[in-house]
């Protein structure tokens, strides 16, 4: 049997609804023999100096060793063709006509764009390649007809009736090519596994994490079929928002898309809004992508345009309106910077932010522009309505692969969807909760805390981050104080200690992890304030959750974790 990917015809495609064609094409080239290698719904993207930000696409991809590659275009329906529009349509199962694209122009445009697009892999050799391609018409018989256009003859169409012997039909196309261009030109093992590199690529995403405590291990998280879905679904788009609970992997898709466009030849940005994220991405983000939290952009965009002083009243004012502004002229005297823009934390932004960040791109109608948000992380209560700024619908992940189940259990009873998220980490330990009545008993537990969890569970101390509702220095665990045998060091700070205890405030640390998370300073009991900040604190611990909260909250929180068992 051949090889296929993916291994089954995709859920997605199948709730589509419109892709009963593709499925009965599916189905059959599964059948052909070894070594013929299959790919679905093949998508890339290639750039050029000339032409700019170019995609590529193919119903279907046929690979051989020996014979070369196949191009499928399917077209389901009943067909009709007006010669005197040179339109094509198709007749659905409910009598309803649909213009179509020119299948056998698509062809050809997928065969120069995949060809373009091979040449850029390391390794491709450029010997003379056999790239034929065919229409395949599942829902049509062709009895009789020698061709339909000039371009268009029987040797490289496919109806109902041929699809019974496949095989033999695909080897006639690559024969007719191989005649006409008077020449075969074989893939080869080699170029085959670059084929599969490029269009079937699996990959795991490694990210430290112990559930056992006392052990410094790493898991080994893979993406969800959903998540390689996304990636799939992105890659034929020039804008998208991408909406997903915590602990979904928008990060670690945001930095992958990133990557991905680098490799690609696209001058990529990749934006967010705290600057402790914006280092952590800069250090993991591969070479060749800018990487900026989004004050940071404005200001140094403005420093390269050499813009000057401007006057504000309040802090507010000069992070929400002065420094976006600047962004925008500095803009005006550098010109445009990047091809491909992907903007995490986009619940963080302001409408009018998105506005600037577009006019980045080179090309403001085909450029690349991604937003990952998570709108149950609003800390800022700022504009929600992405997927209408942007004119498009948002995809949203449901899946939680960060945190253990017991720490969701506890992060879902704050999510507007509770009933939809899943989790398919391990069990887990349940989150401890400690209550205070004073500062200085809060103080003692948090100390105790530390201490035990390090000099008794053996958690290195690099794998803690202790967690305030307000910023460290207005709390009692200010940065440089000694808690205990600690001492407290902002996240942020280069120069810590691996023996050091890391602090910082819940809103600076949004978008971060950490194993363990000790969450302190809770002292309100208000909902409007209590749960969207528990929200985001308690999704930021992979393995372990400690919460020291005032009495005057104990009801409270009892309630949400009641509510997150249910």
């Amino acid at each position: 049997m051949a090889t296929i990917y993916p291994q089954r015809f995709p859920q997605w495609a199948i709730e589509q609804g419109n892709r009963s064609a593709e499925r009965k094409v599916f189905e059959k080239l599964a059948q052909l023999p070894e070594p013929y290698v299959v790919f679905y719904s093949a998508a890339w993207q290639v750039r050029t100096s000339r032409e700019g930000a170019q995609d590529g696409e193919a119903d279907f991809i046929v690979a051989h060793p020996e014979k070369g590659i196949m191009i499928l275009e399917v077209k389901g329906g009943r067909i009709r063709y007006d010669a005197s529009l040179q339109q094509w349509y198709s007749l659905d199962r409910n009598g309803v006509e649909h213009a179509i694209k020119d299948p056998i122009q698509q062809a050809r445009n997928s065969k120069g764009a995949l060809l373009h697009k091979l040449r850029e892999l390391p390794g491709w050799r450029d010997d003379y390649l056999t790239i034929a391609y065919m229409v395949v018409f599942p829902d049509v018989l062709l009895a009789g007809q020698a061709s339909l256009r000039p371009d268009l003859p029987r040797d490289l169409l496919i109806d109902v009736s041929d699809l019974e012997n496949l095989e033999a039909h695909v080897e006639n196309g690559f024969a007719w090519f191989a005649g006409e261009e008077r020449r075969s030109g074989a893939l080869g093992v080699q170029r085959l596994r670059l084929l599969e590199s490029l269009l079937a690529n699996s990959f795991t995403l490694k990210t430290p994490m112990g559930v056992e405590l006392a052990q410094d291990e790493a898991r080994i998280i893979e993406l969800t079929e959903q998540q390689m879905h996304l990636l799939d679904f992105i890659q034929r788009q020039r804008r998208a928002v991408i909406e997903g609970c915590a602990g979904s992997g928008k990060t670690t898709l945001a930095l992958e898309k990133a990557r991905r466009l680098s490799e690609q030849g696209f001058e990529t940005l990749l934006v967010c809004f705290n600057a402790p994220l914006a280092e952590y991405l800069r250090q993991r983000a591969p070479q060749g992508v800018d990487v900026y939290h989004f004050h940071g952009l404005c200001t140094d965009l403005a420093k390269k345009a050499a813009l000057g002083y401007r006057a504000y009243r309040t802090e507010a004012e000069f992070y929400d309106t002065v420094l976006p502004q600047m962004l925008l002229e500095a803009i005006g005297e550098l010109g445009t910077q990047y091809d491909a823009i992907i903007v995490d934390e986009g619940q963080d932004f302001r409408p009018e932010w998105f506005e600037t960040l577009l006019f980045l791109l080179h090309d403001d109608k085909q450029g690349i522009f991604y937003v990952f948000s998570d709108s149950n992380q609003n800390l800022y209560r700022r504009a929600e309505h992405l997927s209408a700024l942007l004119g498009v619908e948002p995809f949203t992940l449901y899946e939680n692969c960060r945190n253990t189940r017991a720490i969701h259990e506890v992060v879902r009873a704050f999510h507007h969807q509770p009933e939809l998220l899943t989790c398919s980490g391990p069990e887990g330990r349940a989150p401890e909760i400690v209550y205070f009545a004073s500062e200085r008993e809060e103080e003692e537990h948090v100390r105790q805390i530390l201490h035990r969890l390090v000099t008794e569970e053996k958690v290195e101390a690099a794998h803690i981050v202790l967690l305030t509702t307000r910023a460290p220095e207005k709390t009692p665990f200010v940065p440089g104080r000694k808690l205990g045998n600690f001492i407290l060091s902002e996240w942020g700070n280069r120069n810590w200690r691996k023996s050091d205890i890391r602090v910082s405030s819940v809103h600076r640390f949004k978008g971060l992890e950490n194993r363990v998370v000790v969450l302190a300073g809770l002292e309100d009991n208000d909902p409007s304030w209590l749960d969207p900040l528990l929200y985001v604190a308690c999704s930021r611990a992979r393995a372990h959750l400690v919460i020291v909260a005032h009495e005057r909250s104990r009801n409270r929180i009892q309630t949400i974790l009641d509510r997150g068992r249910l």
